[in-house]
């Protein structure tokens, strides 16, 4: 089910965010202390339901920042492969020297 069609709320309680997860409330409270999962939102006793699925996708190995984000060699190709031949130097000659 996508989030956009999820009318649950989006900040849960402790006792929420553990059923969420599937986890007893000891389970979550200790996976918060040892930073496993997100602390609760500054001066509440709740849980962002996003910040979850990301802490969790992080700890799985899963993180979808990472999924995005460009690689050294996808860099490399990028800038200087497809056929390109001017390298670093992007074309330009380098000075003479006298």
């Amino acid at each position: 089910m996508s989030s956009a069609n999820d009318n649950s709320p989006r900040l849960l309680g402790r006792r929420e965010a553990a059923s969420y997860l599937g986890i007893g409330e000891s389970t979550f409270s200790l996976w918060v202390s040892t930073h496993k999962m997100p602390a609760a939102i500054a001066g509440t006793r709740k849980w962002d339901k996003k910040a979850i699925d990301a802490k969790l996708d992080a700890i799985s190995g899963l993180d979808v920042a990472n999924d995005n984000k460009e690689d050294e060699f996808e860099k490399w190709e990028r800038e200087y492969g497809s056929g390109k031949t001017e390298g670093p130097s992007h074309g330009k000659k380098a000075p003479r020297k006298r």
